[in-house]
């Protein structure tokens, strides 16, 4: 019965993860009746070659502004506290996420939290001005408050889940950025490839838990790394921009996205394929390292019982086996042992203090 209740968790674990990623934007936004991969229709191009974007229900053009993740610009406040958060959570995740435990499904709910709320701010914001270290504040702070809850054995399930899903969905990531423009010329169907990495790596935590974890805790250990690296080597025109082209859909920003387009440097693809590559060989570096369970076991100890029928634990280790000298020296000769029973037979039989005088008598 434990894994189909196991089963039942995560598939509701999953289900308000789509729930929750449906939620992020506003139900009045445009960016709910439009399929993502015609926003480029909305468009146009004027003879002068100045782009604008176009209001689909009214027709006339849409306030254009640049397109931010929060990442901040070059080595500034927020763009120190994104590098530092990459390289702190990825690489205990690459290296030895099995092992962590607790701080692997805190840092799975973290992650998954932070990306809903980045994802949620970057396609509903306006032009109105927000500055790259407030949303990065935002950002870690919903990060902090999801791995708090993944350190208790309540968000044990919930931990492991998103850290499936992480896992897969940031290997589909890195897939899609290889190429100009993204994989796929059609928008969506990078998506698709995305979502499909994110539910395989998810259907074989269920059925393989241990194995699921380990492969999972290094994918997204090695994505947040490159990510960290990335961010030190071509600053925030590197991985920062594509994963924004791929995630930012945001109207406010069309003309910005599709000014600039992505185009991953030399880097950062690199960057990508080592650390795709690195995945599996640290995946099967944890798993020959550390045997044990994701969930550490008590140690089982033999429990004395107590008169009131409770249970305490011993105040000494068993002993250890006599050696063989011991066990001689231990032994009771036939003619002793023959006196002690007769003088135990006396004691229940008869007058415990004449039992007592015989006793120290001899």
């Amino acid at each position: 019965m434990a894994v189909p209740v196991r089963l039942q968790y995560l598939l509701l674990t999953l289900w308000l993860l789509l729930a929750s990623t449906t939620a992020a934007s506003p139900a009045g936004s445009p960016w709910t009746a439009y399929d993502l991969s015609k926003r480029q229709d909305n468009v146009v191009t004027l003879d002068n070659g100045t782009m604008v974007v176009v209001d689909p229900e009214t027709s006339q053009p849409m306030a254009q502004d640049l397109a931010s993740d929060g990442s901040g610009h070059d080595f500034d406040a927020p763009a120190i506290i994104w590098m530092a958060w990459s390289f702190a959570v990825g690489v205990p995740l690459a290296l030895a996420g099995i092992k962590l435990w607790r701080l692997t499904t805190g840092a799975s709910l973290g992650i998954a939290a932070a990306a809903l709320v980045w994802a949620a701010f970057i396609n509903t914001l306006g032009t109105a001005d927000i500055s790259d270290l407030l949303l990065t504040c935002l950002v870690m702070g919903a990060f902090g408050l999801a791995f708090i809850v993944g350190l208790f054995n309540l968000g044990r399930l919930a931990g492991i889940a998103f850290l499936a899903l992480s896992g897969g969905f940031s290997v589909g990531v890195r897939i899609v950025l290889f190429r100009d423009g993204l994989l796929v010329p059609t928008f969506v169907v990078n998506w698709i490839i995305c979502l499909v990495f994110g539910l395989a790596y998810f259907f074989l935590v269920i059925v393989r838990q241990r194995i699921g974890i380990i492969i999972s805790s290094a994918s997204v250990g090695t994505f947040l790394t490159g990510l960290g690296i990335d961010l030190v080597v071509n600053h925030q025109k590197g991985m920062s921009t594509g994963l924004r082209f791929l995630f930012d859909r945001n109207n406010s920003h069309l003309v910005d996205l599709f000014t600039r387009g992505w185009h991953p440097p030399l880097v950062t693809i690199i960057i990508l394929a080592v650390s795709l590559g690195l995945t599996p060989v640290l995946s099967f570096a944890q798993h020959k390292i550390f045997k044990g369970p994701f969930k550490p076991e008590r140690p089982e100890t033999v429990l004395m019982d107590e008169p009131d029928g409770e249970s305490r634990e011993p105040l000494h280790e068993p002993s250890s086996p006599l050696s063989p000298a011991d066990q001689k020296m231990n032994q009771t000769s036939p003619s002793m042992q023959a006196l002690l029973e007769k003088d135990s037979k006396s004691s229940i039989d008869g007058d415990p203090e004449k039992n007592s005088s015989s006793r120290f008598s001899m």
